[in-house]
């Protein structure tokens, strides 16, 4: 049974579908309807449950992407150096020397061994990585709902939209797949056509040829990959909400929103480059709000780790697998605190972006519209009370 939605939220003061609106002027009702939302009153358990919407769709803005460097593998001995530093970087470096080894020029009697496990982690991580885009095409569906009726119920919303959220699984993957076929036959085929003309042999040669190609073959690269990652955001911002409010799959969800679509094309291009602009914008604001947050949970959880080690020490603990394998998992609860703690932050971020979507289009889709902005009913006067009746006056009665 589908859950009514708040009539007082959705329509945010406003009563009736409003006229339609070009992406400019989106933003300004964006803003209001997430401050109506997140701060009209202040509600932790809303806030709390977009953390988990923000992370399982990968909306929340990552904390840096810096790579730990690479192993030292020279062999030569630091003897002359007796303080830790020396010590540990002898250990370390002995260590990834004899870890590497085998790996340099390795045949098939050092690989098979390894196949095995090789298939698995493969086919665990290929299930891993679908499992988790399925659950972000069902998310999607429960923070639309969760914009338009102003509220998050993540397990009444998982029972609701699972099953549109497989619909629109097929369209991802497919889409994905396809994607990834293009982009390899765009940049693959003229790599392997001047491998086959011996451009890379000779490519003193062939310098001009090769960067020539190579900038056009970039443009066209850049070019395609645009137009793909425009096509995946109309497919999230337009074909979700059509899917979800229209009962269809993905393929009649495509046809009534290309439909759409062909009679404001100059709306549609507005949206999406305006689309850019404020993400680009938000990536800085919530990059830099990110930094100082993790920066700030640092400090305790430095003086927390500084205190385990002295008392793991002071305690006579000794450095082996079972202490390894300890901090390995005390790091990763560390790791999904502070991501649970950065989708937190990235709520407002979260239910602005979906609300400045759902104002530009809600007024272009009626099935959307009639939810989002409900008309109240006309109001009726009331009846005027019924006349007293009339007395008939009897003869000899004073007169009133």
């Amino acid at each position: 049974m589908q859950r009514p939605y708040n009539v007082e939220f959705s329509g945010v003061g406003r009563c009736g579908v409003p006229k339609r609106v070009s992406a400019v002027e989106s933003i300004s009702p964006a803003f209001v309807r997430t401050k109506q939302l997140l701060f009209r009153p202040f509600r932790f358990g809303l806030w709390a449950r977009l953390a988990v919407v923000a992370l399982i769709t990968g909306e929340a803005g990552g904390v840096g992407g810096g790579g730990g460097s690479l192993p030292n593998l020279n062999t030569t001995r630091r003897g002359d150096d007796d303080s830790l530093a020396g010590y540990l970087a002898d250990h370390w470096a002995n260590h990834w020397t004899g870890a590497a080894h085998p790996f340099r020029t390795p045949g098939w009697e050092q690989i098979q061994p390894y196949v095995g496990l090789f298939v698995l982690g493969l086919g665990l991580g290929l299930a891993v990585l679908l499992l988790w885009i399925y659950s972000d095409c069902v998310y999607r569906f429960i923070l639309l709902d969760a914009v338009v009726s102003g509220q998050c119920r993540l397990r009444e919303g998982w029972r609701r939209w699972r099953a549109a959220g497989r619909r629109y699984f097929v369209w991802v993957v497919a889409f994905g797949f396809v994607a990834f076929v293009l982009v390899g036959l765009v940049v693959g085929v003229p790599a392997l056509l001047a491998y086959r003309a011996g451009w890379f042999e000779k490519p003193d040669q062939n310098l001009g040829a090769l960067i020539g190609w190579g900038i056009l073959l970039g443009l066209v690269a850049i070019v395609l990959v645009a137009v793909l990652a425009i096509v995946e955001m109309f497919g999230r911002d337009f074909l979700v909400p059509v899917m979800a409010f229209g009962d269809v799959g993905a393929l009649e969800g495509w046809e009534r929103l290309l439909d759409m679509m062909s009679s404001e094309k100059l709306a549609y291009t507005g949206y999406a480059l305006m689309k850019i602009v404020l993400a680009m914008g938000g990536a800085v604001i919530f990059s830099i709000v990110d930094l100082i947050v993790v920066l700030i949970l640092l400090i305790p959880l430095g003086l927390l780790g500084l205190a385990g080690y002295f008392i793991g020490k002071s305690a006579g603990f000794t450095w082996d697998i079972s202490t390894e394998l300890l901090l390995a998992a005390v790091g990763l609860l560390i790791v999904a605190g502070i991501l649970y703690v950065v989708g937190f932050v990235y709520a407002p971020g979260l239910v602005f972006f979906q609300s400045y979507t759902l104002e530009f289009f809600a007024p272009r889709y009626g099935p959307l519209g009639s939810k989002m902005f409900p008309a109240n009913p006309p109001i009726v006067p009331p009846l005027a009370p019924p006349a007293a009746p009339i007395t008939p006056a009897v003869p000899g009665d004073a007169f009133p």
